[in-house]
């Protein structure tokens, strides 16, 4: 019995004399190195505005507004029927839009030559 308690004396002195580390076996502490690090910061998401999206969706349909494009372009864009109204009027007015034939509308932009 005595030269297992000396044996289990020796090995506490020992751990003892070079510092015991008990490792934290639950895991969820973080590390000291990673309690420090910075954190990564991610850029903001840019929200297009309506007149944005209503552009890119008429590039993306043709550069042609008529009774097959109106769809997809207002679904792309996100726009209802009065936000519609407001843009095709806007860029009318600027001369972004035109007449194309009877029934379409032609969009001129750096994208629609």
């Amino acid at each position: 019995m005595k030269p297992l308690f000396a044996l289990t004396a020796m090995a506490f002195l020992a751990a003892c004399e070079n510092g015991l580390v008990v490792p934290d076996l639950r895991g969820a502490a973080p590390t000291p190195a990673a309690a420090g690090a910075p954190e990564e910061v991610l850029a903001p998401t840019v929200q297009l505005s309506d007149r944005e999206r209503f552009v890119a969706a008429i590039e993306n349909n043709g550069c042609n507004i008529n009774i097959n494009t109106i769809g997809p372009i207002m679904a792309q864009a996100s726009i209802n029927q009065d936000q519609l109204a407001g843009l095709t009027v806007e860029l009318e007015g600027e001369g972004a839009l035109a007449p194309d034939g009877d029934e379409s509308v032609r969009l001129t932009s750096p994208n629609c030559l």
